[in-house]
């Protein structure tokens, strides 16, 4: 099972933002640094640089584990009373996504969001999946396999993406920029490389104030403290964005940011009146 090659256009060297070129069945840039492919997935990222806090739970996640984690998301899924494939296409579906589009999916995982991405952008579109975890993008291979569209994987870091300026029609992230090493880093690196006028979502743990005051918010932070995290509009490239909007996940127990990188054509922004009451919706009191 082999996967198309990336297009070296789009990729680039993650430190240093060099071209990079095939040279003996690895990828090399300009500067002389050079890059292992690994099962047909480009490795492109430094191990000394990524955190510390990353490194770690980068352990956690062998291939064993990763095939056991959507089992893991499919009951967490009943037991909140929602259905996830109903939950990821409204997620995908704030994409704004069409044929022919080209997507990057940050902390692709398992692959789980892959089959409706694809749904989204046709055959020819192209979707990209970018993990620090070997085992889990192991997992999401399989998947890629079968989505109907190019899909690429490579494994690299959220505070580093291997990627060049203003390439991609959309960015997804679901799932893990609670717990990055560097936050506001990772969101900035998503809007540098979407288009000016793409749209973004990223989302991840963390209770509405509502249902965080209700009795299935307060078990559920007993079983997870991530709960407790809110939406993190602190840390938003607001000089880099327009058109911010906040939404809720799988019963309120996950929030969603929708932006826009700034620049594009589309409807006009409600700049620091936006921000504001945004901020104020989320209380800013958590982490």
């Amino acid at each position: 099972m082999s996967l198309p090659q990336a297009p070296l256009d789009v990729m680039r060297c993650p430190h240093t933002q060099a071209r990079l070129r095939w040279e003996e069945g690895q990828l090399a840039a300009e500067t002389g640094r050079t890059y292992r492919v690994v099962d047909g997935i480009p490795w492109l990222v430094d191990e000394e640089t990524v955190s510390r806090l990353d490194r770690a739970f980068q352990r956690q996640y062998t291939e064993r584990d990763a095939r056991s984690y959507d089992r893991l998301v499919r009951l967490l899924s009943l037991l909140l009373g929602c259905w996830e494939p109903r939950e990821r296409r409204k997620m995908v579906g704030l994409l704004d996504l069409r044929p022919g589009m080209r997507v990057l999916e940050v902390s692709v995982g398992t692959g789980a969001n892959l089959p409706y991405l694809a749904r989204r952008v046709g055959a020819k579109g192209e979707l990209f999946g970018l993990d620090l975890s070997a085992g889990m993008l192991g997992v999401a291979r399989t998947r890629a396999a079968a989505v109907g569209c190019p899909v690429h994987l490579v494994r690299g870091d959220a505070v580093h993406l291997p990627f060049a300026d203003g390439v991609f029609d959309g960015v997804l992230h679901f799932g893990g920029v609670n717990l990055f090493g560097d936050r506001a880093r990772a969101l900035a690196e998503m809007v540098r490389v979407a288009k000016p006028g793409a749209t973004l979502v990223v989302g991840d743990e963390g209770m509405s104030e509502a249902r965080r005051a209700g009795w299935l918010g307060r078990r559920l932070v007993k079983m997870n403290s991530l709960y407790l995290f809110r939406p993190p509009l602190h840390l938003l490239p607001w000089g880099e964005i327009e058109n911010v909007q906040l939404h809720w996940a799988w019963r309120e127990v996950f929030w969603l940011l929708r932006f826009r990188r700034a620049g594009g054509a589309g409807p006009p922004d409600e700049g620091e009146v936006l921000r504001e009451r945004l901020e104020k919706r989320s209380a800013e009191a958590g982490p």
